[in-house]
């Protein structure tokens, strides 16, 4: 095994376990707000919800082909496990983009002002998400079915890494010239509306909140609303969110577009690419679980359960 490899591979694991750890956290956390503490309850917690599941989706199988690639084991998925693994990465994908998106959006509009157009949508906006989350999975069902009929999986291709040789599962579309583009195309499409959104909603908020720094910069602090303060954070919250989203959609990308310039058995970059494309699920859950006060609530209780438990053992 190669250095680099074994670095990659010490990535992915941690990646992957502490990732998975953090979302596993935030749906304990919402299944005991939607079951047991629903006074607990806010506005944005369907949505992030579903990013969770997204994340857990995009940390498992996405993950998965980069540490089998990192310690180059032969033969170890086969072409169903391949078009599943692929078809649910890319979906996942797709829906985090979607629900983050969705996520800065409604909190655009919940923060707005009275006197705004989107005042008069508020009172009935969280009516529509599961709406609007069914949409999305239709959404990127249509958009990645492809995958299905176009992926070619061989177990008999060895390529060539560093000077040494590996058989991996291998991901190769070879559809049709026009069936490609045409899906590629409304992939980017897909891509470039929902991060337009997401993007023209984070300025939205900047601006909302600059406009409310400025008319509370002569009040006390003290004589703030706790809902206002509340709006406040989660606002700050969406915004951080956004914004490493945003970054580390950029910079994958970029390597992605400078992959498809390199020789076909040159994997040089497929694993920084991988890594990449799994970070937002790493840190999005960290810098929602670490702005949620109800996260160290739910971990306490459990906390004195066990150490209750370890006492009687003895």
């Amino acid at each position: 095994m190669l250095l680099i490899d074994l670095v990659f591979l010490i990535l992915f694991l941690i990646q992957t376990v502490v990732g998975l750890l953090e979302n596993s956290i935030l749906l304990m956390l919402f299944v005991s707000v939607f079951t047991s503490h629903r006074h607990h309850k806010k506005p944005t917690d369907l949505i992030v919800a579903y990013l969770t599941v997204a994340n857990t989706g995009i940390l498992i199988t996405q993950v998965a082909p980069g540490m089998i690639l990192a310690i180059r084991w032969e033969n170890a998925m086969d072409v169903v496990g391949c078009q599943i693994a692929l078809f649910i990465r890319r979906v996942a994908r797709g829906l985090s983009i979607c629900n983050t998106c969705l996520l800065s959006v409604f909190q655009a509009i919940t923060i707005s002002p009275s006197t705004s157009r989107w005042a008069q949508i508020k009172p009935s906006l969280s009516k529509y998400i599961v709406s609007i989350f069914l949409f999305f999975w239709v959404l990127n069902f249509m958009v990645e079915m492809n995958i299905l009929k176009s992926i070619e999986v061989s177990q008999n291709v060895t390529l060539t890494l560093h000077v040494d040789r590996r058989r991996c599962c291998l991901n190769m579309i070879r559809g049709n010239y026009l069936n490609n583009v045409v899906f590629l195309t409304a992939k980017v499409i897909r891509d470039a509306v929902f991060v337009f959104l997401m993007s023209w909603a984070s300025g939205y908020m900047v601006i909302v909140l600059y406009r409310h720094h400025k008319q509370v910069q002569h009040i006390h602090s003290t004589s703030l609303s706790p809902k206002s303060s509340a709006e406040t954070k989660a606002t700050q919250t969406i915004l951080f969110l956004v914004t490493c989203f945003v970054s580390f959609y950029c910079i994958n990308s970029s390597l992605t577009l400078a992959l498809n310039f390199f020789e076909e058995d040159d994997l040089r970059l497929y694993d920084p690419v991988l890594f990449l494309g799994s970070c937002y699920s790493f840190f999005g859950p960290l810098v929602l679980i670490s702005n949620d006060p109800r996260v160290s609530k739910l971990l306490c209780p459990l906390g004195r359960e066990r150490a209750l438990s370890a006492f009687i053992s003895q």
